[in-house]
């Protein structure tokens, strides 16, 4: 190397940049930021992972739901089982049939019983089928409890049935039942990059 481009390069580092570089060459400059200027991203605002697509189709990957936060749903979203259906009030003891899961109203201002499980059990129709009993035998105290609400008490109750899914048997054996008429409903629940969905189907009658 020759005596002048060894001076070069050793006070390369003082030599101005070509016109226009000095301007960028912060970008490509590595600084460390100090720490009373670093700001911690809350988890929620973190990047989340990319949902996984293909072919226009996104796979959603179920969500589990407690007892309370379904309850909390159908209480907070007028309509979600029926348009104009609106709860008013949960977990209503009627001894010794445990506790009624909500009380409804429906468009017509009939009363409607729902209740509801988490997990496949058929003895949800025997509870909804005492719940049914327990309001008719208890209407003029269910009446006096309600008298705010704009309930029709001269029309019977109705009743609905709310799960992940029904057995064959209790569906087998709910033929059989003419009165009252049963709403079945299944339920859905998934992760959505908005947080936990749910969706609610009318199972049709066989």
């Amino acid at each position: 190397m020759e005596p002048n481009d060894a001076a070069g390069a050793a006070g390369g580092q003082d030599r101005p940049l070509g016109r226009g570089l000095e301007d960028v060459s912060h970008l490509f400059l590595s600084r460390e930021t100090p720490a009373s200027e670093r700001t911690a991203v809350p988890p929620a605002e973190r990047a989340s992972p990319p949902s996984r697509t293909r072919a226009g189709l996104a796979l959603l990957q179920p969500s589990p739901v407690t007892r309370e936060r379904l309850a909390g749903a159908l209480m907070e979203f007028d309509g979600a089982l029926e348009q104009g259906l609106r709860a008013f009030d949960a977990k209503i003891p009627c001894h010794p049939c445990g506790e009624i899961g909500l009380l409804a109203v429906d468009r017509a201002s009939q009363l409607t019983i729902i209740d509801f499980e988490i997990a496949f059990d058929d003895t949800l129709l025997l509870r909804g089928l005492g719940h049914f009993d327990w309001i008719v035998r208890n209407m003029p105290n269910v009446q006096r409890m309600y008298r705010e609400q704009p309930v029709n008490f001269s029309l019977p109750p109705r009743l609905f049935l709310l799960a992940p899914q029904f057995s064959p048997l209790v569906r087998s054996v709910a033929r059989q039942i003419t009165r009252p008429r049963i709403h079945w409903f299944r339920y859905h629940t998934v992760n959505t990059s908005g947080g936990p969905g749910i969706l609610f189907e009318p199972v049709a009658d066989d």
